[in-house]
């Protein structure tokens, strides 16, 4: 996760990080890395890496780990995921000491995720709140609309900082609109870099590109995987488009560098995403000069007034099926201008201090409250 590879890229100056995570890519690959050693420590830039394999994923091997590391404070990326309930759950049933958490739910209690397996996860909720598996955790919410969900989600008394996600310190530096392909009227490319699961919707924007039988529509469809009956409902209504629309079908992992290179070589990038809190790949398309067409259930609602994409409402599927006419008809003038408009809103994020310092709150606030407990003691 790329806000884990910035946390430690800014702050390991201040802080000693040791990151627990699966031995695999995906949900869509889960053959295990070949270049670390699983079930141990590797050394990883500025941080210290366990990769869990199969066996590892137990009460008592987190607990173990915890007891090895003794840190002090642990940050969790996710609210539901099986690492996390039993990280948890060993907590509660004390087999690890008291300490400080901060959880990030990643946009896990957005109306979109929660609309996905819903009974699973209200089921889960609410054994969640019976046993009390989030008492005393300090919640880590991208945004103010992130804290709402939480709070409506573990209830108002829950303690939530907000902490907007931690941008890389540059991409693509070497930049130049140069390297973007030529715009002319009557053709477009669209990229749609991300995992191939119901959140992130895809199935939606190829449902719009069916009823579109004029000028020269490409899309790259590029990402892992991770639900294979949702996959064949995206090939299903692929199969309707008309003849000029040309899909160029990768549906797997690829490296971050080339992923860089994909969005620079297209037009726009696409994400009808159902819920994100953050996602970095709005970013990176931006730095790329590649304008947004996304949904209205992320936090990038500024596209409009800066002029560097779109964000519109899943239900206007009228207006979704314009503006990728809006796209094609584009000439080279306009969209010169927001290719550079989405370029610097990016780079206006990459410098901006404030997300380092609500971040470095977050983590003082955890530390601090570790020190008084062990003063105390």
């Amino acid at each position: 996760m790329w806000t884990v590879v910035n946390l430690v890229d800014r702050f390991s100056d201040r802080y000693d990080f040791f990151i627990v995570t699966r031995n695999y890519e995906s949900k869509g690959d889960r053959k295990p890395y070949t270049t670390v050693r699983s079930s141990a420590w590797n050394t990883v830039g500025a941080a210290q890496v366990f990769y869990l394999s199969e066996q590892d994923h137990s009460q008592r091997k987190f607990a173990s780990i915890v007891k090895a590391v003794a840190p002090d404070a642990v940050f969790l990326n996710s609210a539901l995921s099986m690492p996390v309930v039993r990280f948890l759950s060993a907590r509660r049933k004390k087999l690890i000491d008291p300490i400080p958490v901060i959880l990030a739910p990643c946009g896990e209690f957005s109306s979109g995720a929660l609309s996905i397996k819903p009974l699973k996860k209200k089921l889960f909720l609410k054994y969640a709140k019976t046993v009390r598996l989030y008492d005393e955790v300090i919640w880590k919410a991208s945004f103010s609309a992130e804290r709402d969900e939480i709070k409506a989600v573990i209830g108002s008394e829950a303690e939530v900082w907000i902490a907007p996600d931690l941008a890389p310190r540059s991409i693509l530096p070497d930049f130049e609109f140069q390297l973007k392909p030529q715009k002319v009227p009557g053709v477009a490319t669209f990229v749609f870099l991300s995992r191939i699961t119901k959140k992130k919707n895809i199935d939606y924007f190829l449902e719009r590109l069916a009823e579109i039988n004029e000028g020269s529509i490409t899309l790259d469809l590029v990402g892992p995987v991770e639900d294979g009956e949702y996959w064949k409902r995206c090939l299903e209504v692929a199969a309707k488009c008309s003849s000029n629309i040309r899909l160029n079908i990768e549906a797997d992992f690829i490296p971050y560098e080339e992923g860089l290179q994909r969005m620079i070589r297209s037009h726009f990038f696409v994400l009808p995403t159902l819920g994100e809190n953050f996602g970095y790949v709005f970013l990176e398309a931006m730095a790329a000069g590649t304008p947004l067409l996304i949904s209205d259930k992320t936090v990038w609602s500024q596209l409009h007034n800066v002029n560097a994409g779109w964000q519109i409402p899943l239900g206007d599927t009228n207006r979704w099926v314009e503006t990728i006419k809006h796209c094609v008809a584009m000439g080279p003038d306009e969209y010169r201008k927001m290719s550079l408009n989405a370029r610097e809103y990016a780079m206006g994020w990459l410098g901006d201090t404030a997300t380092e310092e609500a971040t470095k709150l977050v983590l003082k606030r955890a530390v601090t409250s570790r020190e008084v407990a062990v003063g105390n003691d």
